[in-house]
């Protein structure tokens, strides 16, 4: 095997270890330092290897995935706060999670999470219809329900 391949192998994995870092500990902030030690890159070295295999910095990627999770949050746990979900999803204050949701989702929380359980309502109705109707998944690689 060569020394590239290895070597693309070793950081798939490292990035990979953040991924499930992440994941385990999404309620929290990260530093790109601790991230760095996660995967055991230097920062600076980290920073350029997460972009080029992810795609985009380590910072959008968080965001990202908290917003994602967020939104799934929103359409399945519908009693919750949305500053609870917030919070749960490692934001610090509900206002900036408002704010970063519209940018991403062109629209605000409580009416993403009114229309979407609104269509849910619908899929339901028509499931007892028909036997053909739409069905619900969560989609692991985006992390969102489609």
């Amino acid at each position: 095997m060569s020394t590239k391949l290895i070597t693309e192998k070793e950081y798939i994995a490292r990035i990979n270890r953040i991924f499930d870092y992440i994941e385990k500990n999404l309620d929290k902030p990260f530093t790109l330092e601790e991230l760095a030690e996660v995967a055991n890159f230097s920062k600076y070295h980290f920073h350029r290897i997460f972009l080029g295999m992810v795609g985009e910095t380590p910072f959008q990627f968080l965001l990202r995935v908290r917003l994602e999770k967020a939104a799934s949050a929103l359409i399945m746990h519908p009693q919750e706060k949305v500053a609870d979900i917030a919070f749960r999803c490692g934001f610090s204050d509900s206002s900036i999670f408002s704010r970063s949701f519209k940018q991403y989702f062109q629209i605000p929380p409580t009416e993403y999470r009114r229309a979407k359980n609104s269509n849910q309502d619908q899929v339901v109705r028509k499931e007892g219809q028909s036997e053909d109707g739409v069905r619900m998944y969560f989609c692991f690689d985006s992390k969102t329900i489609k």
